[in-house]
C-alpha cells in the first residue's frame, strides 16, 4: 500500500469514476483521498501532460528566438543588440506579472519560464557584446540566482527545477575550473524549503537527495585534493554508501510522520536507496572492484571509518525513534562498516575473492528477501525486484565465473530451485489468505 502513494493523482480520477458509477459515495471517495494526501473537491484541471507540453512550447519559443537572433547577431548594432535585449527580457516577465496579477498562475509561470530563459540568453549575450571575459560560470550563476525568487514566491516547481538544473550547471563548471562552489548550498536550502513548504515534487526531491550527494562528495574531494580537485577515491565510495545507509533511515524516519507528503517522501526515498543497494552490490560481486578497494590508497581512514560510524549509527537512531524496528538497518550498516573497515586492514589482494563469494550470497539472499517480503506484503515492486535480483546475479555469474555447459547447468539448476519454491511459498500463501477471509 506505500507505493500507491506515488500514484495519488491516478487514484482520485479513480475514485471520481467510482463515484460517478455509484459504487461509493463521495463521502468515501473523500475518505479515500484524504488518507492520502489528496483534496477529492478541489483536483487539479490541467494534468501534468498538459503542464509539461505547454513548458516545452515556452522552452522552443525560446530557442526559437535565440536561434533567431543568434543568426542575424553580428548585423544588428551594438546598441540596438543591447536594448532589444533588456527590453525583450523585461517585457516578457512583466508580461507574466499582469497573468499573475489576474489570477491566471498556470499561464503566468509559463511566461514568467520564458522570461527566464530570455534573461539567461541576455546575461550571455550581453556579455559577448562587450566581450566580457570574466569568470564565465559566474554568468550562469546569475542567471540562476534571477530566476530562483521568483520561484520561492510563486511556489513553482517548474521555475525551481529551472534554478536547480543551472545551480547544478554552475557547481560543475566551477568544480572543472578547480573553483569552489561555496553557494551551492543556497539551492539547496531553496528546493529542501520549496519540497516542504509548496506542492509535492518527487523529481526535486530527488533532485535535492543528489544534490546533497554532490556536495559531501565534494567536500571530501576538495579537502582530500589540497582544494583543488573533484576525485572518487576509495574514500568517497565509502562516503556515498554510507550516505545511501543515512538516507534509508530517513527514508523509515519519514514514513513514520503524519504528513502525509512527508511519507510519500520517504516511501520514494526508501524506493531509491534499495535500488541503489541492489545496485552496489552487484558492481561489488566481480572481484576487480574488491581488488581495487584492498589496494587503495584511503588518505584519511580515521576519518572515513568515523564518519561511517556517524552515519550509520544516525541511521539507525533514526528508524529506532520511529518503529523501533532497526533489523534491516543494523544489517545495512554492519555490513557497510565490515566491508570497509576490512578493505583497509586486509592488504592481500587475493582476499577479493573472499569478499567476492560474501557479496554474492548477500545479492541471493536480498533476492529471497524481496521475493518473501513481496509475497507476504503484496508488494510487487519488491516481488519483481527480488526476482531480477536472482536473475541478473545468475547471469553475471555466468559470464564471470563459469562459461561451460556444467556450470551454466549447476546455476540455473539453482535459479530454478529458487523461482520454483518461491512460486510453491506464494500460493501456499494465496491459499492461507482465502481460508482466513
Amino acid at each position: 500500500m506505500r507505493l500507491i502513494r506515488l500514484l495519488k493523482n491516478e487514484l482520485a480520477k479513480e475514485a471520481t469514476d467510482w463515484v460517478d458509477k455509484e459504487i461509493i459515495s463521495a463521502e468515501q471517495a473523500e475518505q479515500i483521498c484524504a488518507r492520502y494526501g489528496i483534496d477529492f473537491k478541489n483536483q487539479s484541471k490541467r494534468p501534468l501532460g498538459y503542464i509539461v507540453l505547454i513548458s516545452l512550447g515556452y522552452l522552443f519559443i525560446g530557442l526559437a528566438l535565440i536561434t533567431l537572433l543568434s543568426a542575424n547577431w553580428d548585423e544588428i548594432p551594438r546598441s540596438t543588440r543591447m536594448i532589444g535585449l533588456v527590453l525583450l527580457t523585461l517585457s516578457v516577465n512583466l508580461f507574466a506579472l499582469n497573468k499573475f496579477k489576474n489570477g491566471e498562475k498556470t499561464s503566468a509561470i509559463g511566461y514568467f519560464f520564458l522570461g527566464a530563459l530570455f534573461y539567461g540568453a541576455s546575461i550571455m549575450l550581453i556579455a559577448q557584446i562587450y566581450h566580457i571575459e570574466e569568470h564565465y560560470p559566474d554568468g550562469i550563476f546569475w542567471w540562476a540566482m534571477g530566476v530562483l525568487p521568483i520561484a520561492l514566491l510563486l511556489k513553482s516547481t517548474l521555475l525551481m527545477m529551472l534554478a536547480m538544473v543551472l545551480g547544478f550547471i554552475w557547481f560543475f563548471v566551477e568544480a572543472s575550473l578547480h573553483y569552489y562552489p561555496a553557494l551551492f548550498p543556497v539551492f539547496l536550502a531553496a528546493s529542501a524549503w520549496h519540497i516542504i513548504r509548496a506542492k509535492q515534487s518527487n523529481i526535486l526531491f530527488l533532485t535535492f537527495v543528489a544534490g546533497l550527494c554532490f556536495w559531501a562528495e565534494y567536500l571530501l574531494s576538495w579537502s582530500l585534493g589540497n582544494f583543488q580537485r573533484f576525485s572518487f577515491g576509495a574514500d568517497n565510495i565509502s562516503l556515498v554508501i554510507g550516505l545511501f545507509v543515512l538516507f534509508h533511515g530517513c527514508s523509515r524516519w519519514l514514513i513514520g510522520k503524519k504528513d502525509t507528503k512527508l511519507i510519500d517522501y520517504g516511501t520514494l526515498l526508501s524506493i531509491w536507496t534499495l535500488r541503489f543497494a541492489i545496485i552496489t552490490l552487484l558492481v561489488f560481486s566481480f572481484k576487480e572492484p574488491w581488488q581495487e578497494l584492498i589496494t587503495a590508497n584511503w588518505e584519511l581512514p580515521a576519518l572515513t571509518v568515523a564518519l561511517a560510524i556517524c552515519m550509520s549509527s544516525l541511521a539507525m537512531w533514526l528508524v529506532y525513534t520511529t518503529d523501533k524496528i532497526i533489523f534491516s538497518t543494523a544489517i545495512f550498516s554492519a555490513m557497510y562498516l565490515v566491508s570497509i573497515i576490512s578493505a583497509m586492514l586486509i592488504s592481500d589482494k587475493s582476499a577479493g575473492a573472499i569478499f567476492q563469494f560474501a557479496d554474492n550470497i548477500v545479492l541471493v539472499a536480498s533476492g529471497i528477501w524481496l521475493i518473501i517480503l513481496g509475497i507476504q506484503n503484496a508488494i510487487s515492486h519488491y516481488f519483481f525486484l527480488g526476482v531480477v535480483v536472482i536473475l541478473v546475479t545468475g547471469f553475471l555469474r555466468y559470464i564471470d565465473l563459469f562459461g561451460d555447459y556444467i556450470g551454466a547447468t549447476i546455476l540455473f539448476a539453482v535459479c530454478a530451485v529458487i523461482l520454483l519454491s518461491t512460486a510453491k511459498f506464494w500460493k501456499r500463501q494465496h491459499s492461507k489468505a482465502r481460508l482466513e477471509t
